[in-house]
């Protein structure tokens, strides 16, 4: 099951290191081609909005060509590059970090040159009382930010904790002890740079009318429903695009994708993977991810054993054989064939990975996940049955089991559905039930899905991971609680050793495979199908969720 590849991810965390990377770049002009607009069909976000600070990560897709981050993300290595900031250090206290500045920077729209009053006023946004994106429970624990705070409160705190030294000067004093900050500022997250004098003259309204940013592509139009289009920056700094405009459209169904590529409508289609056969028999190429782009797994809607108040005691999913019950009742093989070829990487644990998270972490990854997952968690419906009895539960019980779809993963509706006749086997009773993935977020962002079960894909490690969706206080998401992982999350605020660190996420990690927290499924290479009439070469690293990243390097054919 297991693909192999060419590459591991080397030197993607820089700890407590100094890292001067200079990288200067001259604008060349873009050959001709017969491609004028590419056109990129996907399948809706759910967030159909222009603002940056209220969705998850993958909600920048559409947002990120006219976006730009301090750190880029190079797209064949995966390694951090210089992108805004030309370079940045750590103090020894692991929570003060100088980043320097590109000098000469031009927002789109005459709003002026990058500087460091640009940076601190993005991570005003992602702390304001509304932001609701993925990296702001992060940024308000650095900032000593809370939910409750005010505007006021907000802007006070990160005027102090956000040092302008001078325009190209940023001096970071974070209330926590954070050596991987490096990746909280690099495109892998959600801090893209945003200008302060267009928010000055408009504040939110005028955000919303429009993206605004530094990147290769500046925004023309969004049509809720239908599509968003930009048109390329002429002699951007860093890449001009080899094509004029870039064209993302909203297609719910997958057969309508691969039919309007098929079509000449579209040059690049997010497809499901059974329909890849039939592209590439119609002459479509497939591009895939430099790294494995995303885990799969599903969660248990209610298990905030961290916070007992919030507990629903008549939710079967408290219960850990119930949870095991579940893991054994999913035929992983069955459904990595049917709807991925067996083209998959195994999945142990939510935010662990034996290779990408080695990489920055060496020594997080425990072999014991791997050897004894069969034992523990393999297909068993038997085994599932006498779990369920042990539980309480011999008749089985009634569930909901929410889908929606996500770019990238454009058959996580097919998967539910296959699990749920599994769960059907072993006698539980799920309900079907199709929302929009805002809304299911929503209900787990409020602690407000007892006993639903929910699709989640991303590419978080495991640091990140239980910031976000473990954590108890301040978090933008609650999928899993425990005292356990919140008592590692404090020590991980305060302790800058690199060992001690990795004992601590491995300890979550161990808890979690302990607990059955989760229903891990599967690591996915991203997958992108293209035309190859209008596309010759399409090169992403995979690892930044909302895969279709790098589009300005696309090379059209001649």
């Amino acid at each position: 099951m297991q693909r192999l590849r060419r590459r591991v991810l080397a030197g993607c965390c820089v700890l407590g290191l100094t890292v001067t990377l200079v990288w200067a770049q001259t604008a060349v002009s873009p050959a001709k081609t017969k491609l004028e607009r590419l056109k990129i069909a996907v399948a809706p976000l759910g967030f159909d909005s222009n603002v940056s600070w209220s969705h998850t990560i993958s909600g920048l897709l559409d947002k990120r060509p006219a976006l730009e981050f301090l750190v880029g993300i190079d797209r064949y290595t995966g390694t951090y590059i210089p992108e805004l900031a030309e370079k940045w250090e750590m103090a020894p206290d692991g929570q003060t970090w100088t980043v320097t500045l590109r000098k000469g920077i031009k927002f789109h729209e005459h709003w002026g040159e990058f500087t460091a009053r640009d940076v601190r006023h993005a991570v005003f946004l992602i702390t304001q009382p509304d932001a609701a994106a993925s990296g702001t429970t992060f940024w308000r624990g650095v900032m000593g930010v809370t939910k409750t705070d005010t505007v006021e409160a907000v802007i006070r705190k990160t005027t102090q904790n956000v040092e302008i030294v001078d325009d190209y000067t940023v001096v970071f004093h974070l209330q926590q002890v954070v050596p991987e900050f490096v990746e909280n500022i690099s495109s892998i997250q959600d801090l893209p740079m945003e200008s302060k004098a267009r928010w000055d003259a408009g504040g939110k309204d005028l955000y919303g009318q429009k993206v605004v940013g530094t990147g290769p592509f500046e925004f023309v139009e969004r049509k809720l429903g239908s599509h968003v289009l930009y048109k390329r920056v002429e002699n951007h700094w860093r890449k001009t695009p080899e094509y004029r405009e870039l064209e993302f459209r909203w297609v719910p169904e997958g057969v309508t994708r691969l039919a309007s590529l098929l079509a000449g409508e579209v040059q690049i289609s997010d497809v499901d993977r059974a329909l890849h056969k039939d592209a590439m028999a119609k002459g479509m190429k497939i591009s895939v991810s430099q790294f494995p782009a995303m885990q799969h797994q599903w969660q248990f809607g209610g298990t905030y054993f961290a916070t007992p108040d919030k507990l629903d005691p008549k939710n079967p999913f408290l219960k850990r054989e119930v949870r095991q019950a579940m893991n054994l009742a999913v035929n992983r093989q069955a459904l990595a064939h049917t709807f991925f070829g067996g083209q998959v990487q195994p999945h142990r644990v939510m935010g662990y990975h034996p290779q990408l998270s080695t990489a920055v972490w060496p020594g997080i990854w425990n072999p014991d996940w791997d050897t004894r997952f069969e034992e523990r968690c393999g297909y068993d419906p038997a085994k599932a049955k006498a779990l369920l009895a042990q539980a309480g539960y011999p008749q089985g019980f009634a569930f909901t089991l929410y889908l929606y779809t996500l770019p990238g993963l454009p058959e996580m509706v097919d998967i539910g559905q296959a699990m749920a006749l599994d769960f059907q086997a072993i006698g539980l009773q799920p309900k079907l039930v199709e929302m929009e993935f805002p809304r299911v977020r929503e209900l787990y962002r409020n602690r407000a899905i007892h006993g639903g079960l929910f699709p989640t894909r991303h590419a978080a490690r495991a640091l990140e991971m239980a910031r976000n969706v473990h954590k108890v206080n301040d978090s933008l998401g609650h999928w899993y609680e425990h005292p356990v992982i919140e008592e590692r999350l404090q020590a991980l605020a305060t302790t800058v050793n690199i060992a001690e660190r990795t004992r601590l996420l491995r300890d979550i990690g161990d808890h979690k495979v302990e607990e059955f927290a989760e229903m891990p499924l599967f690591w996915l290479y991203a997958e992108a199908v293209l035309n190859p009439k209008y596309i010759a070469e399409y090169t992403f690293p995979g690892i930044v969720t909302g895969f279709f990243t790098h589009l300005e390097y696309i090379k059209p054919a001649p």
